[in-house]
């Protein structure tokens, strides 16, 4: 079977997209459901709809395992928008699309980051120009995320938001802009997972996105308002590592 050339796993294989709506309405349930089986026949696309029909259902079982969010932001309970700035506590970048009959929720919409908003009842014309925009950003999250696991849970965010990891004995800490998740691990593993353009050790407790460097001072990097010491035996590699990263982005 042909997959629409939108998401790949490690070895370049085609792998299935998995959807999760937030919709307490049967009929514009079965709607977003007929628009997907077009989409998908149209444009050879593998997938799989998890339906839940209240905001509570959705955030208990939410743990970064979804591709997309399909969210009504009229639903009993927590209503969509609340949800999306729940879920942002957990995932950063997961793919956000409002459903929602008044166009007035847009703005707000990307407020929390979303993606697009769709009125209803859904148009199918309209859906399919939206959906390849939206798929877009699922094959660039893909790779470009980090999905990491903690004691509290999973939490996916983007590696342009990472600023450094920090390793502490064994555990690992994620500074991100705006917090911080600590988790079991080594600094040699995360090395090997992030891309060598983007990061480079400072010194053997700190592995840093070059992308958020402000300033260098003798033997001081400075990363937002974090200060961090640059060690003798990292220094001379770690200065050409933010030369060729600030050459190759002026080029």
């Amino acid at each position: 079977m042909l997959y629409l050339n939108y998401k790949k796993d490690s070895v370049g294989r085609y792998v299935m997209i998995k959807i999760a709506v937030l919709e307490d309405s049967e009929f514009d349930y079965a709607r977003i459901c007929k628009a997907w089986e077009r989409f998908s026949k149209e444009y050879y696309l593998s997938y799989e709809l998890t339906r839940f029909n209240d905001s509570a259902s959705l955030l208990e079982q939410f743990h970064s395992q979804f591709d997309l969010l399909f969210l009504d932001i009229e639903v009993p309970g927590k209503n969509g928008m609340e949800t999306a700035n729940d879920i942002r506590q957990k995932d950063h970048s997961v793919v956000i699309v409002f459903l929602t009959n008044f166009s007035k929720y847009a703005v707000t919409g990307y407020e929390v980051g979303a993606a697009d908003y769709m009125l209803k009842p859904l148009d199918y014309y309209s859906f399919a120009l939206k959906m390849h925009k939206v798929l877009h950003l699922v094959s660039q999250n893909n790779d470009r995320t980090l999905i990491i696991q903690t004691k509290g849970g999973m939490h996916r965010f983007s590696i342009n938001d990472l600023l450094y990891v920090e390793i502490n004995n064994h555990d690992l800490i994620y500074h991100l802009e705006t917090e911080n998740i600590m988790t079991r691990g080594s600094l040699s593993d995360v090395e090997h997972v992030l891309p060598t353009r983007l990061f480079s050790r400072c010194n053997n407790c700190y592995l840093v996105n070059l992308k958020h460097v402000t300033k260098i001072k003798d033997n001081t990097v400075f990363i937002g308002t974090d200060q961090l010491a640059i060690s003798r035996p990292k220094k001379k590699n770690f200065m050409n590592d933010l030369t060729n990263y600030i050459g190759g982005n002026l080029s």
